[in-house]
């Protein structure tokens, strides 16, 4: 689980109650049903575990539905459910959440025991069939309703934080709320810069293909070639190329994510202070065969890029990525240093007088190359002109890194999404008093970025202004 929608059309719902449902739709309406009483009450939670096969701690499911019915304004309503065509084992669900009106989509794999159980979730965006024909609205309509959307999460205390909405170059829609500091009550502005999660994934896997590009750097050249016994042993760097590291294919484990939550981080300040934690990784898959999200396989590509531009990490960035987009407020940050302009992130403490925490104990003392660096929607949203002006790299390399070849919703270093408002690509941040996605909508030439000091909050305003997108007139290219 890397993290969790509009009305089915009449016409589908009419069809659907005038015959039995199929064992297939019957299956996907059980299991539907299922998400959604375990987002909305206790004993639903419950239930949903006694289907759930998870590896996932009890307590992380547990708590992802906790912050669901929050994020929510109290919960979901169910608008449908299918089996996906072609798989047997994956349903494909729409919920509204209550608060901003918007769909949610969700996909549940299935295992293949003949009861079968729930192998992995994962929210993402509305399913093409969970939206129905709607009146087109103009760019100016599109704009104030997406403005509102903003406005009402805000009011709500559901989003803190800042969004900039584009069509090309041309900003639609900047605005920012809550504060950055609640214990010195510093408002967020448009300005103020967010811990961005693990969309640092985007900038290096861009900085693995302008090697490439350069000559610098294969693709299917083993880790043996770059990195010594240092960073990971050299019976298992020979196993394991590039490319792999990029599309979450390695099969290395643990993740480094995992390791950090049992080990100080206060020394971790440069790349090479992580060697400790990744060079008895491991193979829990034959490389290439099985996607499996790995910050450590993020980790190691940032040190092949070290070694193969012959630059600091850090450096190479700034100089090759930050630079040329023009993006002056991004950066990893040491988070001990008095760097201004810095918002705190803010998990929810229901036990708490003050009802949050702060997470500054429990980030990173600096990002990594797999996340943790600082940006801005402004920034954010120069990569993305950067990206697409083939200004970083060339348009073959960009659509290498798009190419969605069924690896769940993810190509390499980018999440893919193919729902109703189309072909889009971009990534999204996840961690206690974390929460930002920054979508590039490639059919209709949109760009949004949504950066949250709160937990979960980017999700279900995206996709709320996601809903009203699909209603807007492609913007000009």
């Amino acid at each position: 689980m890397r993290g969790p929608a509009i009305v089915l059309a009449a016409t589908l719902a009419a069809s659907a109650s005038s015959a039995a449902p199929t064992p297939g739709q019957a299956q996907a309406d059980s299991f539907a049903r299922l998400y959604v009483d375990a987002v909305n009450s206790d004993a639903g939670f419950e239930r949903f575990m006694l289907r759930d096969a998870e590896p996932a701690p009890r307590e992380a499911i547990q708590g992802f539905f906790n912050d669901q019915r929050w994020i929510s304004g109290g919960g979901v309503d169910l608008i449908g459910a299918r089996m996906r065509s072609g798989d047997p084992r994956l349903v494909e669900i729409a919920v509204r959440n209550r608060v901003y009106g918007g769909v949610q989509g969700v996909e549940v794999r299935l295992d293949a025991a003949d009861t079968p159980r729930i192998a992995a979730f994962e929210p993402t965006p509305a399913p093409a069939w969970s939206v129905p024909r709607a009146k087109p609205q103009s760019q100016a309509e599109f704009t104030a309703r997406a403005s509102g959307l903003i406005d009402k999460g805000c009011a709500a205390g559901l989003f803190s934080g800042a969004v900039l909405i584009a069509a090309g170059e041309k900003v639609l829609v900047e605005k920012a709320c809550g504060e950055a500091s609640r214990r010195y009550h510093v408002a967020n502005t448009t300005s103020t810069r967010f811990n961005i999660g693990s969309m640092d994934k985007m900038f290096t896997v861009v900085a693995a293909m302008q090697l490439v590009e350069a000559g610098k750097l294969s693709l299917d050249a083993t880790l043996d070639r770059y990195l010594d016994a240092s960073w990971l042993a050299p019976e298992i760097a020979r196993q394991v190329t590039v490319w792999q590291l990029m599309t979450h294919t390695s099969g290395l484990v643990p993740d480094v994510a995992d390791e950090l939550e049992t080990k100080p981080r206060f020394r971790l300040r440069e790349l090479d202070h992580f060697k400790p934690l990744v060079r008895d990784s491991r193979l829990a898959t034959t490389p290439g065969e099985t996607f499996n999200y790995s910050n450590t396989g993020m980790l190691l590509l940032g040190a092949v890029i070290a070694q193969a531009s012959g630059e600091d990490y850090y450096a190479y960035v700034q100089r090759h990525i930050f630079a040329p987009a023009g993006m002056t407020a991004t950066a990893s940050d040491l988070i001990d240093d008095p760097v201004e302009n810095l918002a705190i992130g803010y998990t929810r403490a229901p036990a708490s007088a003050y009802g949050w925490r702060e997470n500054s104990i429990r980030i990173l003392r600096r990002g990594i190359p797999a996340g943790g660096g600082f940006s801005t929607v402004g920034d954010l949203h120069r990569f993305a002109l950067a990206l697409q002006s083939n200004k970083l790299i060339s348009q073959a390399s960009l659509q290498r890194l798009w190419a969605d070849e069924d690896r769940d919703n993810y190509a390499a270093g980018f999440e893919i999404g193919h729902g109703a408002v189309g072909a889009a690509a971009g990534h999204s941040g996840l961690d206690a008093g974390i929460s930002t996605r920054m979508r590039l909508y490639l059919d209709r030439g949109y760009v949004a970025v949504l950066l949250a000091n709160i937990d979960r909050a980017a999700p279900p305003l995206l996709d709320a202004i996601e809903g009203e997108m699909v209603r807007a007139p492609t913007a000009a290219r």
